[in-house]
């Protein structure tokens, strides 16, 4: 069913060890698009990727602190909650039962969407979701096998997310900072200036835990 685009739910999951500004722009630039909420997920245990290096607990709370005061963005603890790994599959299905009508949209970096044959169940994540794929300039993404199959079949463009329930497939470039995760924990190891790179809320926190050191 199509709902007004002030219901659209854009979904962004991710480690967030730790969230940066980064994270944050993408997730203002959502709501600027038009999604009337933003719903960020720090996953428990990534199945793709290294243990992260803050505990579940530690980035959840440097998360809610760096959201805190923008509104239409919240994060939830759904995968927090369970103990295996974070399959999206797992998530977005629970997150369909319990808004069944609300046009749902997955938001997903480059690297992401190439592996996405990979994924346990993907169908089921398209079943349940839309997908929108952010490149970086100069990323390409993969149309090649099962993904050109599902880019020539479901290729849509941003607006048709926010009324469309699941199932389509937007692809963009946003020119954001252009700053990882990884990179910020090695600017804290060498004890480089982080301002701007992270809130100065989430900075005093890693800096209260001595976290990334």
């Amino acid at each position: 069913m199509a709902k007004s685009a002030n219901n659209a739910v854009a979904l962004l999951g991710g480690t967030f060890d730790p969230v940066h500004i980064g994270h944050l722009r993408i997730a203002i630039r959502l709501r600027e698009a038009g999604f009337g909420q933003v719903i960020m997920i720090p996953n428990r245990t990534p199945p793709h990727r290294d243990h992260p290096g803050a505990s579940a607990e530690q980035r959840l709370q440097m998360l809610t602190l760096a959201t805190e005061h923008l509104e239409g963005i919240e994060v939830s603890d759904i995968e927090l909650q369970r103990e295996q790994p974070s399959y999206t599959a797992d998530t977005v299905s629970l997150l369909r039962q319990h808004m069944p009508d609300t046009p749902l949209t997955w938001v997903m970096g480059n690297d992401a969407w190439n592996g996405l044959p990979r994924w346990h169940q993907p169908g089921t994540v398209l079943n349940n979701v839309n997908l929108l794929v952010i490149s970086r300039p100069g990323e390409s993404a993969s149309t090649a096998g099962w993904l050109g199959t599902l880019i020539s079949e479901r290729r849509c463009v941003l607006s048709e997310l926010l009324t469309l329930s699941h199932g389509g497939i937007c692809h963009l470039q946003w020119p954001e900072l252009d700053i990882s995760a990884s990179d910020l924990r090695a600017a804290i190891k060498r004890g480089d200036n982080i301002a701007f790179l992270t809130p100065p809320e989430v900075i005093s926190y890693i800096d209260q835990h001595q976290l990334y050191r």
